[in-house]
Parts: structure tokens; C-alpha cells; sequence
């Protein structure tokens, strides 16, 4: 009785033990090594043989596997974010540069912080999110969706510091519609191709609801950068579409 308690602690906290390898690695390989543990256990009761140093040497030798895939998969993610942050650098160097040499931009430290951090932000995102799917259509649909989330968020984000026009936060909804919407979508293409449709029509909606009162050449600049912003979350839509019937196949 009490050998088959001790069998029964020793599974127990050998699953619990394989539960800290990253999940990618525990599904491929958790099953088969609890089943040899198990089996190795019930041959060394059925000899009569103490179940501690097997289970003290598995456990060992599990635990260095353990640390082993943790720090590879944690080095692979530290040289994308190593990449990523020195991309996001090289991309500050150009309003860095532009307000050396651009009469009146005169950003304070705090701003240069902020924009890094959105590049940042935006690049982790697109490494994170495009490495889901191996697909060309559902990386370069990845890719437009976050380039014209950030244009879109950035240009609102200026205007609205500049005209102190707060009506035009309106246009923060539009990526909001987004975020809730990949994370409804559990980044699926199919999802994703919904929420880039719904996106398009929140902005066509908003554009033509939401009263500019600006001289007709700024309207007619609107109304182009609306379009263009609607043809960018159809296209990125589309190609997300593409991808979903590409699972299919």
C-alpha cells in the first residue's frame, strides 16, 4: 500500500515537474515521457526494487532538459527582440534627424522615449503575431495591418496636439475594433480577415459622420487619407482571407 502511495506522489509531481517545459515542447513530447516514467516506475515496483533513486536521477536529469529548452527558447527570443529593438532605433533616426534640420520641430526628449516605444511595440507585435502562420499572405497582411494602425494612431495622435480638436479621438476606435477583435479572433486568419473588414468600415463610417469643418483642400486631403487608410485595412482583409483559405487546402 504505501508503495503504491509513493508510485502515485512520484507521477504525480513528475507531471507537475514536466508542466515548466514550454508548451510547444510539452505537447510534443510530454505524453511519451510520462508514459516511459510510468512504466519504468511500475518495472522497478514489480522487482521489489526502491522507487527513489530512479525517481531522484529522472527527476534530475528532467530539470536539466527543463532549463535546457527554457533558455534556447528564451535566447530566440531575445535575438527577435534584440533585432527588433535595433531596428525600432534605426527608425528614430529619422525624425531625430528631421529635427535637426525641419524648422520648428522641436520634440522634447519624452517625445523621442514615446516614439521608440511605439516602434518598438509595433515590430514585437509583428514578430510575434506573423511567426503564427508560415504563410507569405498572412505575414505581409500582418505587416499592413500594423504599419497602417500605427500611421493612422501617430497622425491622430499629431493632429489632435496640434488643433486640440478632441472629437477626433473618435478615430482611436477604429483600433480598438482591432485589438478586441484579433484577440476575439485568437489571431486566426479568418478572424483577423472580419476584423480588418470591420475596421475599414468603422473609419468609412466615421469619415463621413464626423464633421471636419476645414477649408476644402485640408477636406480634400482627409478624404484622401481616408481612402487610403480604408483601402489598406481592405487589403490587409483580403490578404488574411487569402491565408484562411489557404488552411483550408
Amino acid at each position: 500500500m504505501a508503495t503504491n502511495l509513493a508510485d502515485r506522489r512520484c507521477r504525480t509531481w513528475y507531471a507537475m515537474l514536466l508542466r515548466l517545459y514550454p508548451q510547444p515542447f510539452r505537447e510534443r513530447f510530454g505524453e511519451g515521457m510520462s508514459q516511459t516514467f510510468h512504466d519504468l516506475c511500475r518495472e522497478r515496483r514489480n522487482a521489489g526494487r526502491p522507487l527513489f533513486w530512479l525517481a531522484l536521477c529522472i527527476f534530475v536529469e528532467t530539470s536539466v532538459g527543463i532549463l535546457r529548452e527554457n533558455t534556447t527558447r528564451m535566447s530566440q527570443l531575445g535575438k527577435t527582440m534584440l533585432r527588433v529593438a535595433l531596428g525600432a532605433l534605426a527608425v528614430l533616426m529619422v525624425p531625430l534627424v528631421a529635427s535637426r534640420v525641419v524648422e520648428g520641430w522641436n520634440w522634447p526628449a519624452r517625445a523621442f522615449v514615446f516614439v521608440y516605444v511605439l516602434f518598438f511595440a509595433t515590430g514585437m507585435a509583428y514578430a510575434l503575431i506573423a511567426r503564427k502562420m508560415g504563410a507569405w499572405s498572412y505575414k505581409a497582411a500582418v505587416a499592413v495591418a500594423l504599419v497602417a494602425g500605427f500611421a493612422l494612431g501617430w497622425s491622430n495622435m499629431v493632429q489632435v496636439a496640434d488643433s486640440g480638436h478632441p472629437e477626433n479621438l473618435v478615430y482611436y476606435s477604429v483600433l480598438a475594433v482591432g485589438v478586441v477583435g484579433a484577440l476575439l479572433a485568437r489571431l486566426e486568419a479568418r478572424g483577423l480577415a472580419r476584423t480588418l473588414f470591420v475596421m475599414a468600415a468603422t473609419l468609412a463610417l466615421i469619415a463621413v459622420i464626423l464633421p471636419s469643418g476645414a477649408p476644402p483642400d485640408m477636406a480634400r486631403r482627409m478624404a484622401i487619407g481616408h481612402g487610403v487608410y480604408v483601402t489598406l485595412f481592405l487589403a490587409s482583409g483580403l490578404m488574411f482571407r487569402h491565408a484562411s483559405l489557404a488552411e483550408v487546402k
